[in-house]
């Protein structure tokens, strides 16, 4: 009988290992994803591109702006449309955690640039939610938090 029940353990605990490596693998392929779709934000940004940023953001998405303003998807869209603004975008430090069909994505946001001959450039600390609706990941929400300039 406790070799059964050892021989059963061991059996378990190998499914659940098989199981847990192939969820990482795939957690792996879908955070590659997910960062991927960071560098498109970056680059849509950077090139002030409202296509691109309409496809990867979804209707209902929001962003909390540095300030605390609650903005929906069109009126971002039409700030980056008319903004007379040229900047350069770089996200570095990008983490990705998963839940299911959401993911959150955290990181550090440099922008170096000008509007209306100011300077702008910043960092900003932002986290993106993500949903995964009808086989396609988009942001749902974003918030940005500006961090001291020392």
């Amino acid at each position: 009988m406790k070799t059964i029940l050892v021989i059963s353990t061991l059996v378990f605990a190998t499914h659940l290992a098989v199981g847990q490596t192939m969820s990482k693998k795939t957690d792996s392929k879908v955070e590659q994803e997910l960062k991927n779709l960071e560098r498109q934000w970056e680059e849509a940004l950077t090139r002030r591109d409202g296509t691109a940023l309409d496809r990867l953001m979804a209707e209902d998405y929001v962003l909390t702006t540095v300030r605390g303003e609650v903005v929906n998807k069109a009126r971002v869209l039409e700030e980056i449309k008319s903004a007379n603004v040229t900047a350069k975008v770089q996200n570095t430090d990008t983490a990705v955690r998963l839940y299911g069909d959401a993911a959150v994505v955290t990181g550090l946001v440099l922008i170096s640039g000008r509007f209306n001959e100011q300077d702008v450039s910043t960092q900003s600390r932002y986290m993106k939610v993500y949903v995964k609706r009808r086989g396609r990941w988009q942001v749902v929400a974003a918030q940005a938090t500006l961090v001291a300039q020392p």
